[in-house]
């Protein structure tokens, strides 16, 4: 008799229902996927670059035009039923003047600069401020130091991601924020995630991470790659990258002209002995103070046979 009610106690917790607690919500997993199956499509607010609620990263050298063709992709997004607010912490209206020869961007696209004489003593909050009063949908981030932090300290960089989902998830936001990468990984090196400032804590916080690079080919060419797609299919991997040149428009605008597609090899540069001095430098630093081989092989997206042959020579 009192196995029959322990055995009965038992199967009465295994089937109980679940509780929510400590801040989190607790579903059983079949209906998490029945619920999910149910969400509506993924929206493609610029075909593989920028998806609706996802919070993404541009990344690529300084001066190669990662403003340039974010302001190109925002337009292109304000002109689709979207408001836009363009954070720009980059260009000074001179020279925005510079860029762009005529005043025919949408209505719905905005831009912020900060104000000098008052300037916001939490930049996130400021953003989060001036977005929300101008009931955008869309915000764009130029660029990511800006926001105070110090994207080389781990704990930095974590909060900060951190804090940028909140707002996605609060608002139901798109968060596009720019990013800069080191000399070395442009020209001769593969694009790839650990490229970025701040890249460990960056790379598990976000959803999507676009790089951009300049071509060996022609200096006015430029490739992007996928290096992250979260929530879709990778399109425009190492085999299959876009190629925009970039020129001015009929109007005097700058930007970006699509010329179809490529491999990133064919657009990579034969390194000068100084560049490969350079990456061999750090390959052997990093070798010791531990590093594996397949590690620093990822870091610098090369093969790790590539690094064997560095660190013999």
């Amino acid at each position: 008799m009192g196995t029959d009610i322990i055995s009965q106690s038992f199967n009465d917790l295994l089937n109980s229902e679940p509780v929510d607690g400590g801040g989190f919500h607790v579903e059983p997993m079949n209906k998490c996927i029945e619920d999910a199956h149910l969400l509506p499509p993924l929206i493609p607010l610029y075909p593989d670059i920028v998806l609706e609620g996802d919070l993404s990263i541009i990344f690529g050298q300084s001066g190669i035009g990662k403003t340039i063709f974010a302001m190109q992709i925002a337009r292109y997004i304000a002109e689709h039923d979207k408001r836009v607010l363009y954070v720009d912490c980059e260009m000074t209206p001179r020279q925005l003047g510079n860029r762009y020869g005529t005043a025919n961007f949408p209505s719905t696209f905005l831009r912020a600069e900060m104000d000098r004489e008052h300037p916001a003593e939490d930049i996130l909050k400021g953003i989060e401020e001036v977005a929300v009063a101008n009931y955008v949908n869309v915000v764009f981030i130029d660029n990511i130091t800006a926001l105070g932090q110090s994207l080389d300290r781990s704990a930095d960089a974590g909060t900060l991601m951190a804090s940028l989902n909140a707002l996605k998830k609060k608002y139901n936001w798109t968060l596009v924020v720019l990013n800069h990468v080191p000399k070395m990984f442009s020209g001769n090196v593969p694009l790839s995630l650990s490229a970025m400032q701040g890249s460990a804590k960056i790379n598990q916080l976000i959803d999507d991470a676009i790089g951009i690079a300049q071509s060996s080919i022609d200096s006015n060419l430029v490739y992007v790659k996928q290096c992250k797609w979260r929530n879709g299919e990778l399109t425009m991997g190492a085999d299959h990258v876009a190629v925009y040149e970039r020129c001015k428009d009929e109007y005097g605008n700058l930007g970006f002209v699509s010329r179809g597609f490529g491999t990133e090899q064919e657009h990579l540069s034969i390194e000068n002995s100084k560049e490969r001095e350079e990456i061999k430098a750090r390959v052997r630093e990093l070798s010791a103070i531990g590093m594996t081989q397949t590690a620093i092989a990822e870091k610098f997206g090369i093969s790790q046979s590539k690094v064997s042959r560095l660190l013999k020579e």
